[in-house]
C-alpha cells in the first residue's frame, strides 16, 4: 500500500481525489475492472499510486488507450482519459471493439 498521507502530501490528495471522484463512484465488491489511460492520465496516477493501490479498488489491468488490446468481455472498462475529441473518439472506437 501507499505510505502515510503525511509522508505523501500533495500526493496523497491527489490519490484521494481520484479515488473519491473517478474510482469510488463505480466500484462494486468483487468486481475487477480495467482502466484505459491516455498519456496524461497514466502520468498523474503514476505520480500518485501504485499498482496495488489500484488493486485494491478493484482495478486489476491497466491499458493504453491508443494500443491495441484484445476486448475483455467479462470485466468493465473504467476510462479515465482527458477529455478532448480525439481521445473521445477513441474510447467509442475502443467500446464498438469490445
Amino acid at each position: 500500500m501507499a505510505p502515510p498521507a503525511e509522508e505523501r502530501g500533495l500526493k496523497s490528495v491527489v490519490w484521494q481525489k481520484i479515488k473519491t471522484t473517478v474510482l469510488d463512484d463505480c466500484k462494486k465488491e468483487g468486481e475487477w475492472k480495467i482502466m484505459v489511460l491516455d498519456e496524461f492520465t497514466t502520468k498523474l496516477l503514476a505520480s500518485c499510486c501504485k499498482m496495488t493501490d489500484l488493486l485494491a479498488e478493484g482495478i486489476t489491468v491497466v491499458e493504453d488507450i491508443y494500443k491495441n488490446r484484445e476486448p475483455v468481455r467479462q470485466m468493465k472498462a473504467l476510462y479515465f482519459i482527458t477529455p478532448t475529441s480525439k481521445r473521445g473518439k477513441m474510447a467509442l472506437k475502443n467500446g464498438r471493439r469490445d
